[in-house]
């Protein structure tokens, strides 16, 4: 069965975390991907067919979210937190944002029906395709005070 868009059945974060496609970040419900960051559109095809499951990865974005904050600080809805840890959240670790602050800035929003504030801002997502941009996330992925490096870096 495919799972898209318009048509799933599947909660797509839990998969692409199970799958090894990313670490969920700050923001609650987006995976980002350690290449791609969270700026990409996910569908998956369930099936029955007898497959050799791929792992979940650790590239080190819980320690940089637990740093970094940008998305918080951006996010002109407030609805990312800008608690230090995940806590837990139906039975997984998790930062709660609040779907609805962020449904209400996006409906009500003069500009437009979309934000995007948190992908835009965030070091992870891929802005540009640059051994500047490589060394600075893999720097990041290293720890806490190298995702305190990659934030400045970011910044500059």
């Amino acid at each position: 069965r495919a799972n898209h868009i318009s048509n799933y059945e599947a909660v797509m974060g839990p998969c692409l975390i199970a799958s090894g496609l990313g670490e969920l970040s700050r923001t609650g419900d987006c995976v980002a991907h350690p290449r791609l960051g969270f700026r990409h559109k996910c569908a998956a095809v369930t099936t029955d067919l007898p497959l050799v499951p791929d792992n979940p990865i650790d590239f080190g974005l819980q320690d940089f979210c637990r740093v970094c904050k940008k998305c918080a600080d951006n996010c002109p809805g407030g609805a990312i937190t800008f608690d230090d840890d995940p806590v837990e959240h139906n039975g997984y670790l998790r930062w709660n944002s609040d779907a609805q602050k962020c449904t209400i800035f996006r409906s009500t929003n003069k500009e437009g029906s979309s934000c995007g504030r948190c992908m835009k801002v965030c070091p992870w997502d891929s802005k540009e395709q640059s051994w500047f941009h490589e060394a600075g996330t893999w720097i990041g992925s290293h720890g806490q005070s190298s995702s305190r490096l990659l934030k400045q870096i970011d910044d500059m």
